[in-house]
C-alpha cells in the first residue's frame, strides 16, 4: 500500500513539473531567445510577458504604448524577467534585438516589477539621452514601482532635456509599496495598543470608584460618630 502511494505521489509530482515547464518558454540559447522576442516585436513593438500577472496591470501593453509614443521616435519595448551575470542580461539582449530587427530607435528591456533593465538609443535623429534618462528613472522610483510606472517616468525625464541633471541630482526615492504597507500595519498596531491602554486605564479607574466611595463613607461615619 505504501509503495502504491509513493508511485502515485511521484507520478503527480512529475505531471505538475511538466505542466509548469510547458507554461514557460524554453530557449536553447540566448540567441534563440532574442530570435523569439524579435519575431514578437515585428508584430507589435511593445511586448509584455504574460507570466507575471500580479506585477502588471491587464492594460500594461496599451499604457506603455501610449507612453513611449510621446518620445516621437520608433521605440521597442520588452517587459520580461531579466537577469544579470547569467544567461542574457538586458544590455546584451538589446544588442541582439537591434541586430535582429536592424532598425534604429529606442530599445527598452525591463522586468515586470520595473527593477533593473536597460534603455538604449540607436541611430540619428532626435537625441533623448536614453541611458541617463533610464538611470534617473530607476533611481527616482520605488524598486517595486512596476514596469509601466518606470517607463512613464523614463519618458518624462527623456523629454525634459535634463536627463543628466536628474541622474546626478537625485530626488528622494519614494518608499516602496511593501514599505508603505508595513508602515501602515505598524501605525494600526500602535493605535490598537493605545486604545487598549486607554480602555485598561478607564476600567481600572471605574473599578476603584466603589472602593473609594466606601472609604469616604467610612471616614465620614467615624468623624460623625
Amino acid at each position: 500500500m505504501r509503495r502504491r502511494w509513493s508511485v502515485l505521489f511521484t507520478g503527480s509530482l512529475i505531471a505538475c513539473l511538466l505542466v509548469a515547464c510547458a507554461a514557460i518558454p524554453a530557449f536553447a540559447s540566448p540567441s534563440a531567445r532574442a530570435d523569439h522576442l524579435a519575431a514578437l516585436l515585428r508584430r507589435d513593438p511593445v511586448h509584455v510577458t504574460d507570466h507575471a500577472p500580479r506585477a502588471l496591470p491587464a492594460d500594461a501593453a496599451a499604457r506603455i504604448q501610449r507612453s513611449v509614443a510621446r518620445l516621437g521616435v520608433r521605440t521597442f519595448v520588452v517587459v520580461t524577467p531579466v537577469t544579470y551575470g547569467k544567461d542574457l542580461d538586458p544590455e546584451d539582449l538589446i544588442s541582439l534585438l537591434r541586430d535582429r530587427l536592424d532598425k534604429d530607435g529606442v530599445y527598452i528591456v525591463v522586468s515586470p516589477n520595473g527593477s533593473g533593465g536597460e534603455a538604449r538609443q540607436f541611430g540619428s535623429g532626435r537625441t533623448l539621452n536614453a541611458d541617463d534618462a533610464w538611470i534617473a528613472a530607476g533611481l527616482e522610483m520605488p524598486y517595486d514601482a512596476g514596469a509601466v510606472a518606470v517607463i512613464d517616468r523614463f519618458v518624462e525625464i527623456a523629454l525634459s532635456g535634463k536627463a543628466r541633471e536628474r541622474r546626478d541630482n537625485l530626488r528622494p526615492r519614494p518608499p516602496s509599496r511593501t514599505r508603505i504597507s508595513l508602515d501602515a500595519h505598524d501605525r494600526a498596531e500602535r493605535r490598537a495598543e493605545q486604545r487598549e491602554h486607554l480602555a485598561f486605564g478607564a476600567g481600572t479607574a471605574l473599578g476603584g470608584l466603589p472602593l473609594l466611595a466606601f472609604l469616604i463613607w467610612r471616614r465620614r461615619r467615624k468623624t460623625t460618630g
